[in-house]
């Protein structure tokens, strides 16, 4: 998994982006999402098709011997499947299209201007927020709290406290689960027991590389607190990207 990983971030470092704001509107809004499916076909997904052919050979690579081929498919076929896929509702659940569009995304977002979200759902493309960075600003002594979408990487600020699943805001409802390592105590998976479900929070406060939330990767911070989430399932938590599933 380490090595398979490791070859995403090099394709993420090595690919040059697609500009995806037409999907977007020229401002923040809260009654709906900004990501405009109506508009994917407009977009040119010239660089996404070879960020993609490579994720497919990697991700071929790492399944050996599940009869999967991919490699090889098509320029349309790949526009297809990121057409497709970003119609869908359920768009935070493939990876794989995920891992295409990273670049892109980021790339956009560093475009658009910051706000406020509502909940634990995107503002932007209505995904679940997977994880969540406490910190504090600079010039500022209050802390805050940025969640970070599954699946288009944007960040919202929202209220400190209150689950973002189900909106508990009763702090003798809440709990967490913390690794050994010193490092595992500035990555806590904060739970509620209203709704059972956890959110992986980065406290910045306590990390001593002293980044900021612009310099984190959410998706290896991701990684990196697998142990995690094994911990949180083993005691009948559910993160908030699966509940959104369940419901």
């Amino acid at each position: 998994m380490v090595s398979f990983y490791k070859g995403l971030i090099d394709i993420w470092s090595e690919s040059s982006p697609d500009d995806l704001s037409i999907l977007f509107s020229d401002r923040l809004t809260y009654s709906s999402p900004l990501l405009d499916t109506g508009r994917v076909n407009d977009v040119d997904f010239t660089n996404s098709i070879d960020a993609a052919k490579k994720v497919f050979k990697l991700f071929e690579k790492e399944r050996k011997g599940d009869d999967i081929e991919c490699a090889g498919a098509s320029s349309e076929a790949v526009i297809e499947f990121i057409r497709e896929g970003l119609h869908k509702n359920d768009r935070f659940r493939n990876a794989v299209l995920k891992w295409i569009l990273k670049p892109s995304f980021e790339y956009t977002i560093s475009k658009l201007r910051g706000g406020t979200g509502w909940g634990g759902q995107c503002p932007l493309c209505a995904s679940p927020a997977n994880m969540a960075i406490v910190y504090t600003p600079e010039n500022e002594t209050t802390e805050q709290r940025l969640l970070s979408c599954c699946f288009c990487g944007y960040r919202w600020r929202c209220p400190l406290t209150g689950c973002p699943s189900c909106g508990n805001e009763k702090p003798e409802r809440f709990g967490f689960f913390v690794g050994d390592s010193a490092r595992d105590q500035c990555v806590r998976a904060v739970s509620c027991e209203e709704c059972k479900t956890y959110l992986k929070t980065v406290f910045i406060g306590c990390r001593s590389d002293k980044k900021r939330p612009a310099d984190l990767d959410m998706d290896i911070e991701d990684v990196a607190t697998l142990h995690l989430d094994m911990m949180a399932n083993q005691r009948g938590y559910t993160n908030c990207v699966e509940s959104r599933v369940l419901k």
